[in-house]
Parts: structure tokens; C-alpha cells; sequence
């Protein structure tokens, strides 16, 4: 199959590319930016198709779907989070212009299925016990422009999917990590918890040690992505991945014990979005099953470190 991945050279789309081409697909890749946060090993180089430009060009997204013939679309091209605040226009047209592109591209082209990448930020915790796990269906919330690009994104996916025909799902995922994360809450615990420690610098992430997250590493979350394009018509407009739950105490711990003579201590602030996610939906229809524990994405980003330095 062809694939068309945008946001291709981000944190994430650089491990779903990569996966892609070893799966032996053909995939063009769509990044305004050229530089790769993680450089794919594509066994055939003529699958790839490298493409810098920006998919708030209609024109550009519509060309290469339908000259590249493409079967299937994976959009994770976004204004992240960190950014949005003050780039509040660039965010509205990259999340929400962008994604009408693609979806309408894909309904125009005739493109067999299409997934967008949403967000665990659209949880509020002043309306989620945070030891409920969340189902789809919970109420979202909308407390910034990033967040309410995401709805919007989910909204249109959901649109195309009931009303135009357009096989697509969005992915709500919880919190992707791995050594080549670039920025966000994912790349400060990093640094806390295995590259300051490296240094022989001490570490302290932000939260306390009760603070959960849902870690899913960025093996599992780039699976994730590529089940949802591969598997069955999708039954819900939006699915959830959860990976490893949990706390900041345990991430501290783990590193620790991979880092000898590590300090390493957790900080005082609370980790406010609940993502604490009932994921048994995606797994019963899509198969997918987490992979990496937090003991083994830490100690694959600790080898990754050491083999960097040397």
C-alpha cells in the first residue's frame, strides 16, 4: 500500500514512517520541516518519498494524493501544545485547516482510510476522577486553542466517517515518549529522569511522586497508529491507547536503578490531566497489546544515551 504520513519527520511520525517502510509499504512523507527527529531505515529507498511542505496547501495535499495513488493516510501534522498559546494562528491553520485538507483530500481521492491524532489533553481534571479509567465517550473538554483544534479535528473525522463515506478515526494516545522527543512534557522527564543523570548532573521532574501518567512508548504508539490504518472499518469515531500507568515515583525508581549513583528525586507539582484510559475497545477490534513496560522504554532511552555518547 501507499501511505501518506504528514508531520513525517516529528517525534512520532519519524517511528510510524519508519515502521511503514520496514512493513513493506510505500510512503510519502509530508513535514514543512526536512530535518528528521529520527532518520527512518528504509530497506527499499524508493519507498520513501520525502516531500517538504505544509499541509495547509490544499493544492499540495490534493497533488500527492492522487499522483501518488495513495490507499491511506496517517495525519499527525499539528501545532503541539507547548507552541499553541503563542502561536494561536499558526495552531488554527495547521490543526484545523490542515486536517480539513487531508480529510478532504482523502473523500475527494477516494482514500480507503484515514486516522488523525487527537489528544489526552481534552480531559479536564475538574471533570475526571482520575482513578476511573476514561472510555471514549467521557466528556471532552475545550480550555485553549490547541484543545478545542483537537475537537474540532474529531468533530470533522467523525463528519466525513458517518456522513461523507470517509473511513476515518481519530487516536487519542496518552503520553508518547522516547529518546528522540523533541519537546513537551515527554522531553522534560527525559532529561530529568536519563540525560542529566548521564551527565552526572542531578534530576528532578516536576511531579510528584504520586503524580500517574500513561506512558506509552513510542514502539507501541507508533503500532498503534499503523493498526488503526490496517485494521477493521472502524466501529467508533475515536479510540484510546494506553500504555504503562505509571506514577512519578516509579519512573524515579526505575532510573535509579539504571543509572547507579544517580540523584534523581521527583518535584512538588501535581500532574493535572487524567489519563487514565479504558482502552479495551481499541484492543478488542485492532489487537493491540502494550509492549514496552516503563522498566524497558527506559532502560532501550538510557542504551540510546549511551550509545549517543560514545
Amino acid at each position: 500500500m501507499t501511505y501518506l504520513v504528514t508531520g513525517a519527520t516529528g517525534f512520532i511520525g519519524s517511528y510510524v514512517v519508519d515502521r511503514l517502510l520496514r512493513d513493506g509499504h510505500r510512503v510519502v512523507a509530508l513535514d514543512r520541516r526536512p530535518e528528521w527527529a529520527r532518520e527512518p531505515a528504509a530497506p527499499d529507498p524508493s519507498a520513501l518519498t520525502a516531500v517538504e511542505g505544509d499541509v495547509t496547501d490544499f493544492s499540495l495535499v490534493a497533488d500527492l494524493v492522487s499522483g501518488h495513488r495513495v490507499d491511506r493516510v496517517i495525519h499527525l501534522a499539528a501545532e503541539l501544545h507547548d507552541r499553541s498559546a503563542a502561536q494561536r494562528g499558526q495552531c488554527i491553520q495547521s490543526n484545523i485547516v490542515g486536517t480539513y485538507n487531508v480529510l478532504e483530500a482523502a473523500r475527494l481521492f477516494g482514500v480507503t482510510r484515514t486516522v488523525l491524532a487527537s489528544s489526552a489533553a481534552l480531559f479536564s481534571p475538574a471533570h475526571h476522577d482520575p482513578a476511573r479509567p476514561i472510555a471514549e465517550d467521557a466528556r471532552i473538554h475545550g480550555g485553549d486553542v490547541y484543545e478545542g483544534s483537537k475537537i474540532f479535528g474529531e468533530t470533522m473525522g467523525e463528519y466525513y466517517l458517518r456522513t461523507l463515506g470517509v473511513a476515518n478515526t481519530s487516536i487519542r494516545i496518552g503520553l508518547a515518549y522516547g529518546a528522540a522527543c523533541l519537546i513537551g512534557t515527554a522531553r522534560r522527564l527525559i532529561d530529568e529522569l536519563v540525560t542529566k543523570p548521564l551527565a552526572g548532573e542531578p534530576g528532578r521532574p516536576a511531579y510528584h511522586a504520586g503524580s500517574m501518567m500513561n506512558m506509552v512508548y513510542i514502539h507501541d504508539t507508533a503500532d498503534a497508529f499503523v493498526r488503526a490504518s490496517q485494521g477493521p472499518a472502524p466501529s467508533s469515531p475515536v479510540y484510546h491507547v494506553r500504555g504503562d500507568y505509571r506514577s512519578v515515583g516509579d519512573m524515579v525508581e526505575v532510573a535509579r536503578k539504571l543509572i547507579p549513583g544517580a540523584v534523581i528525586e521527583p518535584g512538588d507539582s501535581d500532574h493535572r490531566w487524567p489519563m487514565n484510559f479504558d482502552d479495551s475497545l481499541f484492543r478488542r477490534e485492532y489487537g493491540y497489546a502494550t509492549r514496552w513496560s516503563l522498566e524497558d522504554a527506559l532502560a532501550d532511552i538510557v542504551a540510546e544515551r549511551r550509545s549517543q555518547a560514545a
